[in-house]
């Protein structure tokens, strides 16, 4: 069984951990939906709400966003 990244941080292997089974292309409300569905803590979800409003095409264009707004 894979171990999850510690939930007590919003760090990119954190995010990636909760976007299991996204599909692309998707909003930023369909990551926060899919993060809270998979039981991200507060922390990520409040990170991932600072995300610019666009659609996002791949994993590493979520991440990439996700760097530059988290804290």
């Amino acid at each position: 069984m894979e171990e999850r990244v510690d939930r007590t941080e919003a760090s990119p292997a954190a995010v990636v951990d909760f976007l299991e089974g996204i599909q692309y292309p998707c909003s930023k409300a369909d990551i926060i939906q899919q993060v809270s569905r998979q039981g991200a803590p507060q922390m990520v979800i409040e990170a991932l709400e600072r995300l610019p409003e666009q659609q996002y095409y791949d994993l590493a264009h979520i991440i990439d966003s996700f760097s530059k707004v988290s804290p």
